[in-house]
């Protein structure tokens, strides 16, 4: 034992920073690089590949996802690590089929870069320098041999095989970069005695006035001994005395808290955080090990059920019904390496100001890092998490469902301290389509009832088993959307993702009717910002259909869908410039469009997800917001229509109609203002209705009249009507411009606009 003198045995833990180089497998010359890195930033950075994402490299990088990379540093052991009972090697971001060795013996073999591989290393170590090698092998060509021996060919092609972020592989809003790479600094974990593994602060329960709180944790132990464990928040604490034992052991203790601050979403309440921390002591003195916790006390749960309609779908956080207004996030960038936390902290405050309250972590990508969660904990920004399927069956060999419960339980027991997440949803689309997509056509019976009975033990057996056990009581849902869009429950029950709009060219108009109870995918097309496209871009490059403006138009109708749709409703533009600026109008419009059914039809719907927010490149997309992280028409609109309270104006027989809708907790007293005034700026009519109550748990129609009385019998073309909403001190809370045609048939008057800037 240490000696008695010592007041902490506590683990180090240290980042193996060293310097790094890497190389092609098997050619002579090391090139320097700084990891975090993939592949192909650290080529680009050392001059031998260009820019990815300019013009049409994409596909002139095709090779390096063929071959096999190495990446090697040298980091020193001091005598104080190596007198450590145990010394341990973390890795959590090895992507992906990486053979690591260290001094030349092999430590580890990784098969998914969603988890986390720790091996005990000591007696690898030696005092002075040590090298750490890592031979990545490339994931086409590793997957390929059990893709052969499958005997049929998955849908999704050969990505179905690797745990590896499925967008890397190519869709349709990103490019195909399949590369490798070291994506966290390996940290080196030293310790004795004791070691705390995992540490979760949930309520027992929970009342206005007293939380009761329990702590989880996980131990490792070399000794059987008797221990302190003290529970802290603030400058309160509680000792709990319990003996430890040899050996991997679960624990608890209990603390209460008074009056307790609970955690809000965005527009709800306050984002209400506390820092807890868990200490083992030995002896009263000897620290062991401590853990700090920052997190926050709240209850969620999803309401599915039956009603006069179908089944409901909807969160209530702390018992309150909320609707959910935001959009389906992807990661920021194609190589992972290159997101900073300024990044995060720019998106998430976009996504605050938008007036946002949820964003669903879609499942080709990855599950995020901690600041994410940590700037969604903080922003009151509730996380619909994916687990990481999406679009495709995938297998059902041990090895493969051994390898994804692994990964569930190491996300769910390290995301599931984060109040934000209110959802774990087992993949993204996969159910739908194998349903309605024709899938099933290319199989004989017996393989379609294996790939089938394959999907089930995943999504129907292992993962809700896993979240059950180790999520937290945050819900489970098998499959978004719980129907596809050709069974007609997809519009009663569940969650839907919408598509009629944009794949089916349907009008935007189909958005009011077509009203699920959660809609958690729609969405529209349009081009980035012009600097963004100039970015990437040579002159003789901008033009709609050149080989260039293809490379960053993923969906093969793309173009094509936004023209069609454009024409309905815009007067076509004549330059390119002109049609990607107007591209941008065309889709803000249309959502707009569905978003404001979905609040109108409160509370029978209560989410408005559309698809979605950001970027992964420079490209033509559904996103609000570019690559460069540049506003899109959509995003300012989105920031008008998830106001708290709002005025959803809709035209139904020749009548105008104004719905409200509040998001707010209690009921607001407003003041209706309605005007119509010509686009010259003469008033036609002015209609003035005060104390209107807005009710938070429904949509309601405020106000209503004919629109021939509205406009005075003046042509709909050439007037704006103007709606404000205003509190009881004469503030606006929201102001709605309603044209009754559509732009392209607006009359607009002849004018000159004069800019200053300053």
């Amino acid at each position: 034992m240490l000696a008695e003198a010592q007041t902490s045995a506590a683990p180090s833990r240290q980042t193996i920073r060293g310097a790094w180089e890497f190389r092609q497998a098997h050619t002579p010359d090391w090139l320097p690089v700084t990891v975090p890195a993939s592949v192909h930033t650290a080529l680009l950075k050392n001059g031998r590949i260009e820019d990815p994402y300019y013009r049409d490299n994409e596909e002139k990088l095709q090779w390096i996802e063929l071959e096999d990379w190495e990446f090697q540093s040298a980091f020193e052991a001091d005598s104080t690590l190596l007198q450590r009972k145990h010394v341990e090697i973390v890795f959590k971001g090895l992507d992906t089929y990486a053979h690591v060795y260290l001094n030349d013996s092999l430590i580890l073999e990784s098969s998914n870069m969603f988890r986390t591989w720790q091996v005990d290393v000591k007696k690898h170590l030696k005092t002075g320098p040590n090298k750490l090698h890592v031979y990545f092998e490339s994931p086409v060509k590793k997957a390929a041999a059990e893709w052969a021996g499958l005997g049929y060919e998955l849908p999704g092609g050969i990505r179905t095989m690797t745990r590896k972020a499925q967008f890397h592989y190519g869709w349709d809003w990103g490019p195909r970069f399949a590369g490798c790479g070291i994506l966290k600094l390996p940290e080196l974990v030293a310790w004795d005695d004791f070691l705390l593994e995992n540490v979760f602060i949930t309520p027992q329960r929970l009342s206005e006035k007293e939380a009761v709180l329990v702590a989880r944790f996980r131990y490792r132990s070399d000794v059987e001994t008797p221990v302190t464990v003290v529970f802290r928040e603030n400058k309160r604490k509680s000792l709990e005395d319990r003996k430890i034992y040899p050996g991997v052991h679960e624990d608890s203790v209990t603390y209460s808290l008074d009056n307790p601050r609970l955690w809000w979403c965005n527009g709800m309440g306050e984002p209400n955080l506390y820092d807890f921390s868990l200490e083992v002591k030995q002896r009263g003195v000897l620290t062991l090990d401590k853990v700090d916790v920052r997190t926050g006390i709240r209850t969620v749960e999803l309401v599915t059920e039956p009603d006069s309609a179908g089944k409901t779908f909807y969160f209530k956080l702390n018992g309150k019904p909320v609707f959910c207004k935001g959009a389906n996030y992807i990661p920021q960038d194609m190589f992972q390496d290159r997101v900073s936390p300024a990044h995060y902290k720019r998106l998430l405050d976009d996504v605050v100001s938008a007036n946002m309250n949820m964003l669903r972590v879609w499942g080709g990508g990855i599950y995020e890092d901690d600041l994410f969660y940590q700037l969604c904990d903080a922003r009151g920004i509730l996380v619909w998490q994916d687990f990481m399927y999406a679009c495709a069956m995938y297998p059902g060999s041990g090895s493969f469902l051994k390898n994804a419960a692994a990964e569930a339980l190491q996300q769910l027991e390290r995301l599931r301290q984060h109040p934000c997440i209110v959802l774990w949803c087992g993949n993204n689309e996969n159910n739908e389509a194998w349903h309605n997509w024709g899938w099933q056509m290319q199989f004989n019976e017996a393989q379609r009832a294996q790939i089938w009975r394959d999907y089930k033990t995943l999504f129907n057996d292992i993962l809700p088993t896993y979240v059950g056990n180790f999520g937290g009581g945050v819900p489970y849902w098998e499959s978004s959307p719980q129907y596809g869009r050709g069974n007609s429950k997809s519009m009663t029950e569940g969650d839907a993702h919408y598509w009629g709009v944009w794949h089916d060219e349907e009008p935007f108009e189909v958005l009011d009717k077509k009203v699920p109870r959660f809609m958690s995918e729609y969405g529209f097309q349009s081009f980035p910002d012009w600097t963004t496209i100039q970015s990437f871009s040579l002159p003789e490059d901008r033009e709609l259909d050149t080989k260039v403006m293809l490379t960053h138009q993923k969906h093969p109708r793309g173009n094509a869908l936004i023209a069609e749709y454009l024409k309905r409703d815009f007067r076509v533009p004549k330059t390119f410039e002109d049609f990607v600026y107007v591209s941008q109008l065309v889709q803000a419009e249309g959502i707009r469009r569905g978003t404001e059914a979905h609040r109108r039809n409160k509370p029978y719907c209560m989410g408005t997800l559309y698809w979605q927010l950001n970027d992964v490149w420079p490209v033509a997309s559904w996103s609000s917001i570019d690559y460069y992280g540049r506003w899109k028409a959509l995003h300012y609109f989105t920031r008008e229509d998830f106001r708290p309270v709002v005025a959803l104006p809709f035209v139904e027989d020749d009548i105008l109609k104004v719905y409200a809708s509040s998001d707010l907790p209690d009921d607001t007293a407003v003041t209706v203002q309605v005007r119509a005034l010509t686009l010259e700026g003469k008033l036609l009519s002015e209609v003035i209705k005060p104390d209107v109550r807005v009710h938070p748990d429904s949509s309601r129609m405020i106000w209503q009249g004919y629109l021939k009385t509205v406009l005075d019998r003046h042509k709909p073309d050439d007037v704006v009507v103007e709606i404000k909403l205003k509190d009881a001190g004469g503030q606006t809370l929201h102001r709605r411009l309603c044209y009754l045609v559509s732009p392209r048939k607006l009359s607009l008057p002849r004018t000159s606009v004069a800019v200053q800037v300053s």
